[in-house]
């Protein structure tokens, strides 16, 4: 249960922490001598990004008072959060100086007052709190597990762990202001204590300006294998069969389609095989053996299997577009040994099982077996991939399915030894973390090399900032994002379409629409073949909007008829209609009902949209549009019609 609000709390102060930003006078304290190492927090005043809870408040200078918080937590000396966004603290030091170390203390209580430890806590210098230099990511060291209040520090020490951002060997960053931040979890708290920034004054001899770096997306490009879009396709086993891919399932993903399954243009560039499970039940994350490993090379590189299925479908596609030597590009999962395996089965001949479990053959030998197996793996996806010989695929990368670095001490180690191997073959290895993965911040030390983070969004109940929460993280750890969708967007609309439709507004309101790298995670079986197929405009546009996306021209819907109209533009930029005319015509009829709804003419408004149904269907004006603008203004008309009028 929450703790209830401290009694001794006044009125006044409550009123105070109402606001977002949270000034801090500077502590008394006598002027260190020059040179000397000292608490520059405790000098120095702050800012919240957003305001504590008013049970725990931070009146002023909670955080570098002196006083630290007990593992009681009735102590008034901590400060408490809960949901939102990821917590941001602003420090000012008053003028640059050396900054050696900074200590963070956190209390976690679980499950009895429901508060946990940060799942990372970063921190940041800088000379104009615009532009930030990167000191450190910080994991918590202690694990989300039941159990007695216990408090944890968050500690950078430069001599010890150096400077993230620097390329000098730097122990000391020389900098006015120190960023803090600390992630939230979906529903419990963060209490949050004492600040130390430990340094001297003045510039010293070891300290140096750290150049700055800017949070961003990943970009497209050779780290990605010039994958922008990667659609997923779950190709494991399924009892009512949505893993067993066809070539007519598979066109609406690489390419846009038309209501009768006619491909009009490219639309996914990438595609990503895998899968959870196999047909007895064993997962590809940690519990399957060499039995279940073979089942999925078989069914996946069948002579008619699910890679066959994607080059056919490629091969048509390019067919009928005319681009007949257009190449998909493929990635397939490698599945995660695990740890705690003792008889996985024999990969090289020796006549020994493979035991990845350590309290059985010790640390050492349990990883060697589990990289034997992943290099197995390898092998086998890539001798099979070019035994067949496909026309129209191009093998670009191989996909670490486990969404987490492993909270064991081996986590790290193994994924760089899965990243060499997989750079041996001359491929990319991707990868797909979780919000609350574990040191998913490290994902390139460890080799990896094209990441899309999962906002997680669409599964859960939250309020819609997590979209801008997730943004921010995987712009501060030079991530792409992940959209996230499936079948309930078709059998449950009233939730799960507004959920859907903040995924796309987010792209272009956060910016990952466009150049970012992104993956797409659509459930199992074909959701995008049934929305692309479906004769009712509110289904047919879910599939319109994620094109339109994919192709970085989509708008963000909060007016309908303005983003229709915005279409009509984009296709006529685009050359989509033969002649001028065709398409002022169009944007005319549309003027004609923006003006009527900003009189709230309702039944005006409908008339003049149907006019421009008409007008799309008729004869002499709809041989001058292509037919990609056709399907997508039509659906998106009927759609006005079946929800506006």
């Amino acid at each position: 249960m929450l703790l209830s609000m401290r009694k001794w709390m006044s009125i006044a102060m409550a009123a105070l922490l109402m606001v977002s930003i949270l000034p801090v006078a500077k502590a008394e304290e006598s002027a260190p001598k020059p040179g000397n190492v000292y608490n520059l927090a405790s000098h120095s005043t702050y800012t919240w990004s957003e305001a504590p809870e008013s049970t725990y408040p931070d009146p002023g200078n909670k955080l570098i008072d002196g006083q630290k918080g007990s593992v009681n937590v009735l102590d008034p000396a901590w400060v408490g959060h809960i949901r939102k966004q990821a917590r941001e603290i602003h420090f000012d030091l008053g003028a640059s100086k050396s900054i050696s170390s900074i200590k963070v203390h956190f209390l976690q209580d679980w499950p009895s007052s429901a508060i946990l430890f940060p799942l990372t806590v970063s921190m940041y210098v800088s000379d104009d709190q615009q532009n930030w230099a990167l000191l450190s990511h910080k994991a918590t060291e202690k694990l989300w597990v039941d159990g007695p209040p216990v408090d944890q520090y968050y500690t950078w020490n430069g001599s010890q762990d150096g400077i993230a951002d620097s390329t000098t060997g730097a122990t000391m960053a020389y900098a006015r202001y120190v960023k803090v931040v600390f992630t939230m979890h979906t529903r419990a708290w963060s209490f949050i204590d004492e600040v130390e920034i430990m340094g001297a004054d003045g510039k010293l001899a070891q300290a140096e300006t750290i150049p700055t770096k800017p949070f961003a997306y990943q970009q497209t490009g050779a780290d990605t294998a010039g994958i922008n879009n990667l659609t997923l396709l779950y190709n494991g086993h399924y009892s009512n069969g949505d893993g067993d891919w066809t070539k007519d399932s598979i066109v609406p993903h690489i390419s846009y389609v038309n209501q009768q399954g006619e491909p009009l243009d490219w639309m996914f560039d990438g595609v990503l095989y895998l899968g959870l499970f196999s047909p007895n039940g064993k997962s590809f994350d940690g519990s399957a053996t060499i039995q279940e490993w073979n089942w999925y090379l078989n069914k996946t590189f069948a002579a008619n299997g699910d890679m066959k299925q994607l080059n056919e479908a490629a091969k048509e596609v390019g067919t009928k577009l005319g681009d007949p030597n257009h190449k998909v590009k493929v990635v397939v999962m490698i599945p995660d040994p695990g740890e705690y395996l003792a008889d996985f089965g024999d990969v090289d001949g020796d006549g020994k099982s493979e035991n990845f479990n350590a309290g059985q053959v010790g640390t050492q030998k349990a990883m060697e077996n589990r990289k034997k197996v992943v290099k197995w793996w390898i092998d086998q996806v890539t001798q099979r991939f070019a035994q067949q010989s496909y026309s129209n695929l191009e093998f670009s990368g191989l996909y670490w399915l486990s969404e987490q670095v492993s909270t064991s001490a081996t986590g790290p180690e193994m994924l760089s030894a899965v990243s060499d191997m997989v750079h041996a073959k001359n491929l990319k290895l991707f990868w797909i973390p979780h919000f609350l993965a574990y040191k998913s911040f490290m994902w390139e030390d460890v080799g990896i090399d094209a990441a899309a983070f999962q906002p997680n969004y669409f599964f859960e109940e939250m309020n819609v900032d997590r979209m801008e929460d997730a943004s921010k993280t995987a712009k501060r750890y030079g991530m792409g994002v992940e959209v996230e969708f499936d079948s309930r967007l078709l059998t449950e609309p009233n939730v799960f379409r507004q959920r859907y439709i903040d995924y796309l507004d987010g792209g272009v309101k956060y910016g990952y629409m466009g150049s970012a790298f992104k993956a797409y995670y659509q459930g199992s079986g074909p959701v995008l073949k049934t929305a692309a197929l479906s004769n009712d405009p509110s289904t047919r546009i879910l599939y319109d909007w994620l094109y339109q996306f994919v192709k970085g021209t989509y708008t963000v819907n909060s007016t309908a008829t303005a983003s229709l109209k915005a279409s009509v533009e984009q296709f006529e930029a685009a050359g989509e209609f033969k002649n001028h005319g065709a398409a002022q015509s169009l944007k005319a009829k549309l003027d004609s009902v923006i003006h009527a709804e900003s009189k709230q003419k309702s039944q005006e408004a409908a008339q003049y949209m149907n006019e421009f149904v008409s007008h799309l269907d008729n004869k002499k004006s709809s041989k001058h549009i292509s037919d990609k603008a056709y399907q997508q203004l039509h659906a998106s008309a009927q759609y006005w019609l079946t929800h506006y009028k």
